[in-house]
């Protein structure tokens, strides 16, 4: 009768970096396991890393980030069917060889291959894999889980990589594999992959959400997306190199029926004139990232066509870069045209120069967007010349306070001084704070502790609000705060109660 191992003995023997003897003894456990312990196991396996670490014990690797030492033997194959069974229970695959730093096993997905002549059927409950491809074996192991059931693919290709990712896109229509969110990205442009490109889109009829490095926004490539008839979502502004702005870009009629969500990585005069354009009245959400440095007084143009143009708006992104060497403010009449956005619930304003705002213009904003629910504001809050050169942006503080409906905070930590800290009004419906920097800079530990000691009782609830669920912030902040506030003071309080997550496990969508 097979041993049925405690839960607690399997991830001790499993799930933890082993030595090669140690592995090999879990190898040896491993064919005593109930399958009622494999069942349990398999439950909790939905990602490629659990993955190999099951199947490390078999080729007499010492962990699942090494290398695989030998090929499959025989032997090795009959104990690999037990595990075969449960593969599926596999909804979520995600790889990224760069991190783990050596090559995926390419040995044993050979084998597998030859073992099984259509391995996709063994992944029949997969439905997304996420995949960072930086060498042609990459490329196989994605061709081995792509199966029939997969309906989101996020494919990102290293500068290695050339032709023959189009490829394994093409295997797509092969496969009758419909999806429903894709996401590709390579770091240096194609020809081969930009001009084959359109034909796969073309055939992905299912598509609600597609993401795309700019340089592939080609006419062709948005001639086909514009005649999906279920998408919803298109980003163009996933990591590439040497971004040309999209010229051949435009709204056609009839194009993008259903579209929701807009990100742009464009020139801002290309940008703006695209907004005079006829343009889709269901578009709610709308991200622009101004790809080269431009003069910040470029901007009032733009909001204006944006504000007058899409006025159903509720989610505005813009992302600004500056000249070099330029310096100022980015003043409050440059965003005023905004202020017609009236259903705004989102506002998200990033630029390497300071955004400048005195308390009459923030209660214009705050009487504007009186139901903002979602506010980053990440400034660069030293001006470096000027009168104020080496002052932090004291106004920061008072912004983000008057907006009485915030839920989600995202704000830099050094845009706070001391003043700031100890001035604040609390909110009574936020939910998560994100100090976003790294390193800390000087002061900047203590000005987070007066922050939060100003806005949140001692127990982790806003003074006279809600219960704070969760901060965000790199890890040195969190350190450094923790540092210059022993324990039994107000931040070690806290942090008993509020979820402390660095910024590496953050939830990206935090702002839906």
């Amino acid at each position: 009768m097979e041993l049925a191992l405690d839960i607690p003995e399997i991830l001790d023997e499993i799930l933890r970096l082993a030595t090669p003897s140690a592995q090999a003894a879990a190898a040896q456990t491993c064919q005593r396991w109930s399958h009622h312990s494999l069942r349990w196991l398999w439950r909790h396996m939905d990602s490629y890393y659990p993955l190999l670490e099951i199947l490390s014990p078999l080729v007499g690797s010492g962990s699942w980030y090494r290398k695989f030492s030998s090929d499959l033997s025989t032997s090795d194959w009959n104990r690999f069917s037990r595990y075969a069974a449960y593969i599926f229970s596999i909804h979520h695959i995600s790889i990224y060889p760069f991190w783990v730093g050596q090559r995926s096993p390419q040995r044993l997905w050979e084998t597998f291959l030859l073992h099984h002549p259509e391995p996709a059927s063994m992944f029949s409950n997969l439905t997304e894999i996420k995949w960072n491809v930086e060498t042609d074996e990459d490329l196989l192991s994605v061709m081995v889980f792509l199966a029939p059931s997969v309906i989101s693919l996020n494919l990102m290709c290293g500068r290695s990589i050339g032709d023959k990712c189009i490829e394994i896109l093409e295997v797509l229509g092969q496969r009758k594999i419909y999806l429903t969110k894709f996401t590709f990205a390579m770091l240096t442009p194609n020809k081969t992959v930009m001009d084959r490109l359109p034909a796969v889109l073309a055939g992905q009829t299912k598509l609600t959400a597609v993401a795309l490095s700019p340089y592939f926004a080609t006419q062709a490539v948005v001639t086909v997306l514009g005649q999906l008839p279920s998408l919803r979502e298109y980003t163009s502004n996933l990591v590439g190199k040497s971004l040309e702005p999209m010229v051949g870009f435009d709204w056609q009629e009839g194009a993008f029926p259903l579209l929701e969500r807009f990100t742009l990585c464009s020139s801002i005069t290309h940008a703006s004139d695209l907004m005079t354009k006829p343009h889709q009245p269901q578009l709610r959400h709308f991200t622009l990232v101004f790809q080269e440095p431009f003069h910040y007084t470029m901007l009032p143009a733009f909001c204006s066509n944006l504000s007058a143009l899409q006025s159903c708006i509720t989610t505005i992104t813009l992302v600004l870069y500056s000249e070099t060497g330029a310096t100022g403010s980015l003043s409050f009449d440059l965003i005023r045209p905004l202020l017609r956005c009236a259903a705004l619930l989102y506002l998200r304003l990033t630029s390497h120069l300071v955004l400048a705002y005195d308390d009459e213009d923030i209660a214009i904003m705050a009487s504007s967007w009186p139901n903002l629910r979602v506010l980053r504001l990440c400034p660069d809050p030293v001006p470096q010349t000027g009168p104020d050169a080496g002052q932090p942006l004291r106004t920061v503080g008072t912004f983000t306070h008057s907006f009485s409906q915030l839920v989600h905070l995202a704000i830099y930590i050094n845009s706070l001084d001391v003043g700031v800290a100890q001035s604040g009004v609390p909110h009574r419906r936020l939910a998560t704070i994100d100090f976003g920097t790294s390193p800390a800079p000087p002061g900047s530990a203590e000005a987070a502790s007066l922050y939060l000691a100003n806005i949140m009782e001692p127990g982790g609830n806003l003074r006279g609000g809600r219960r704070v669920d969760r901060m965000t912030s790199m890890g040195s902040m969190v350190r450094d705060t923790a540092e210059c506030c022993p324990e039994g003071t107000f931040w070690h309080n806290v942090s008993k109660r509020v979820e402390i997550i660095h910024s590496s496990q953050q939830d990206s969508n935090a702002e839906d």
